[in-house]
């Protein structure tokens, strides 16, 4: 359940439901099987994986959840395959010639013929409300799968969640690398992935390098800016920063992993409970330094504002 990447948004407006409501409005829309012809499923299931678990797990004002995702394995080649041999069968049969429209019509009908026989794959994914900070913070970096629990989560939860407004991040973590410059929070450590806004084909990854190496400063100073930084938190959390404001391979160092380490936890939901309350401590304090390194004005002041009343 720990997060190893991340997507943070914002709930514009303070979430005022009681707990009981809120289980009540996910309950509408839980987890339910696919149908044989269906391609995939969506909805709610309890974030502990434990008999009669509640579908929200609720922990010093935060809320976890957990959305459920079956999706039908059909692979592509089947399809053309099936729908090969359909058409050879036609055109030999009634010796016609089948064009463009009857094949869309009929690769829908193989495809809805064949889904009953298709493999399920499941896949969960979980973000929760902190209601300190108005947030909502989703461990994906993957937009589809995103889009997936924030659709769902404004039908059962609030449609005031919206993207941070942020400064630009690629000029700002490039001055990081450029200048040296920057919170002592942070520390940069040893990848990251250059861009030539100019020739957006021109890549480069750097990987276990010094960035401050002469080799890497002479791209920076052709025009390259940064769009992915590896750094260190306190040297408590290492994760990659992106341009667009998400973290990935985040990775919680010994002073972090020791504390959960340190509870003796008995049952599933106990330990679920000590990770989830070391996260997301945890993630409060990272993502409030680096908010206040990137949020616009408005959203700086804002953010403040929150954390001094949570």
């Amino acid at each position: 359940m720990w997060f190893k990447q991340l997507q943070l948004l914002q709930l514009t407006d303070a979430l005022k439901t009681p707990l009981p409501t809120l289980l009540e409005k996910l309950e509408l829309l839980a987890f339910k099987p696919c149908f044989p012809s269906m391609p995939v499923s969506i909805g709610w299931v309890a974030p502990v994986d434990e008999i009669d678990s509640p579908l929200a797990r609720s922990l010093n004002g935060c809320i976890m959840l957990c959305l459920q995702i079956e999706e039908k394995i059909l692979p592509a080649s089947v399809v053309r395959y099936e729908l090969h041999e359909k058409i050879k069968a036609i055109e030999l049969m009634e010796g016609r010639k089948v064009y463009h429209k009857e094949k869309l019509s009929m690769k829908d009908e193989i495809t809805l013929t064949l889904l009953p026989r298709a493999f399920s794959r499941y896949t969960k994914l979980y973000g929760y409300i902190d209601t300190r900070h108005q947030w909502l913070v989703i461990d994906t970096n993957n937009e589809k799968k995103a889009e997936q629990f924030i659709s769902l989560f404004k039908k059962s939860v609030t449609e005031k969640v919206h993207p941070f407004d942020l400064k630009k991040l690629a000029p700002i973590i490039t001055l990081w690398l450029k200048d040296q410059n920057y919170s002592s929070d942070f520390s940069i450590e040893k990848s990251c992935v250059l861009q030539d806004p100019h020739q957006q084909s021109r890549i480069i990854r750097c990987q276990h390098q010094d960035l401050f190496a002469a080799s890497i400063q002479g791209l920076i100073k052709e025009g390259c800016e940064a769009k992915k930084l590896a750094l260190s938190w306190q040297d408590r959390v290492n994760f990659v920063l992106t341009d667009t404001f998400a973290l990935s391979s985040i990775k919680y160092l010994e002073e972090i992993t020791s504390q959960a380490g340190e509870m003796e936890a008995e049952t599933k939901q106990q330990q679920f409970d000590v990770d989830f309350l070391i996260m997301m401590e945890t993630l409060a304090l990272l993502l409030k330094d680096l908010l206040s390194l990137v949020a616009s004005p408005a959203n700086t002041a804002k953010t403040r504002l929150t954390l001094a009343t949570a």
